[in-house]
């Protein structure tokens, strides 16, 4: 008996948990109610390493669904530069997002092109990837936990709460209209 109470107060508790993560999110909706936008939690004043981000257009005429999983590694800004062969400092071209899953499975992307920003106190750089998410990686994405991602090289680790979080906003948002 006391086995079955524990079960059922542990299925409880992680139901409550995983619900909390779909409160979590943001949605704002346009005036005219034809565009719904959804966003994980993200802190303004930091660089957010993992944001998912889902925008719906509704009006027939241009329906529409953006899944976005966005990627950021903050790094040393001399890092983003190189000379070219005038010797003219230009922003490097960089490719590559790499996803590591609790599993030690890996989802790759060698083709994906990284987008450069810089901190707000202009100091340091910061490597972003916009990653399109499908059915096959949203299946992906939803049940399993990422431990770490590199962008062209550059890793960032990510704690198994972080991770957990993650899996259960792609698990929200993708069930979200």
């Amino acid at each position: 008996m006391k086995g079955l109470f524990f079960l059922l107060a542990f299925t409880a508790v992680s139901f409550a948990n995983a619900q909390d993560y779909c409160k979590q999110i943001k949605k704002d909706v346009s005036p005219d109610k034809k565009i719904v936008d959804y966003s994980s939690p993200a802190d303004a004043q930091e660089v957010t390493n993992i944001r998912l981000t889902r925008s719906l257009n509704l009006d027939p005429d241009y329906e529409s669904d953006m899944f976005l999983m966005t990627f950021q590694i903050v790094g040393e800004l001399e890092g983003m530069y190189a000379k070219s062969a005038e010797g003219v400092q230009e922003e490097k071209e960089e490719w590559k997002l790499m996803v590591e899953f609790e599993d030690k499975s890996k989802w790759t992307d060698d083709t994906i092109k990284l987008s450069h920003d810089v901190t707000s106190d202009k100091m340091q750089a910061i490597r972003i990837v916009f990653f399109n998410l499908t059915e096959p990686s949203i299946k992906e994405f939803s049940t399993k936990r990422i431990t770490r991602f590199t962008l062209a090289g550059f890793e960032k680790a990510i704690t198994p709460e972080y991770g957990n979080a993650i899996m259960h906003y792609v698990q929200c948002m993708k069930g979200m209209k």
